[in-house]
């Protein structure tokens, strides 16, 4: 079984966390990919460099002209989405004080996968942030339609071990 991790990593205790939870899911057996963005740390992707007069000006040091589209974001979301489609199960890490975007992103895309690709088995959420426990029995703190897209197809979790567990079940169900 196929699983695209889709968490936010922005701090190194998220990626320690989530590399943690990647060595699990590893050491249990299952295929794990994890969304990734190579420029997290590289300025480069988020500032492009244009003449204006004969001079190298960043494009966040004035509104001198927009590139039309940034590469480093094309090439971002083509290689995730193409693990994205692979994947038989998204894991989604819902925490923080909201669903960080690229997350909600990603369980709307494979929702959609999901419609039409009968090897997809679900969505798990797991959420571990204290801010979502403390609403665990109502919406975990998280937006409405999100969450409503993940039970559609899913469920949250409040550990890694329980969703090991189902991943287990739904392996057996093939």
């Amino acid at each position: 079984m196929k699983i695209y991790f889709s968490a936010t990593q922005n701090t190194p205790y998220q990626r320690a966390f989530v590399d943690n939870c990647i060595e699990l899911l590893g050491n249990s057996g299952f295929e794990v990919f994890l969304a990734t963005d190579p420029y997290i740390s590289n300025q480069s992707a988020f500032e492009q460099t244009m003449e204006k007069d004969g001079t190298s000006v960043a494009s966040d040091e004035t509104n001198f002209g927009k590139i039309e589209k940034n590469p480093f974001a094309n090439q971002v979301f083509n290689e995730n989405y193409a693990k994205l489609a692979e994947a038989n199960v998204l894991i989604a890490l819902l925490d923080g004080s909201q669903v960080e975007d690229r997350v909600a992103c990603e369980i709307g895309i494979f929702y959609g996968l999901m419609r039409s690709d009968l090897a997809k088995k679900g969505i798990l959420g797991l959420a571990t942030d204290a801010r979502c426990l403390r609403r665990h029995d109502s919406t975990y703190g998280i937006n409405i339609f999100t969450l409503g897209t993940l039970e559609e197809v899913g469920k949250v979790e409040e550990n890694l071990n329980s969703v090991v567990e189902i991943l287990i079940h739904w392996n057996i169900s093939d």
